[in-house]
């Protein structure tokens, strides 16, 4: 279930092995705009958040609200580059 990836997640040591897991899960599962935004918002990083979310989108089936994952980053720079990356990709 989606809680226990949050659980997963939450109890890896490092952001490394917290992004191992994501990805895993994500990969394996479609998952909604919201749910990748809880993930994201998971890591501690902005290059791990911009990275996971990346990975996420493809993934993603509601990708016309993935405009929420925007609201889990701190820099402009780390939206910019995902809507870069979403643009790039059709």
């Amino acid at each position: 279930s989606f809680f226990m990836l949050k659980q997963s997640i939450m109890n890896a040591t490092f952001e490394s092995g917290k992004l191992k897991i994501a990805k895993q899960a994500v990969s394996m599962n479609t998952v909604s705009s919201q749910q990748v935004f809880e993930l994201v918002q998971l890591f501690t990083f902005e290059s791990t958040k911009l990275e996971f979310a990346k990975f996420a989108y493809s993934r993603t089936f509601d990708k016309g609200n993935y405009f929420v994952v925007n609201n889990a980053f701190t820099f402009n720079s780390s939206i910019n580059a995902l809507n870069d990356y979403i643009d790039s990709a059709f």
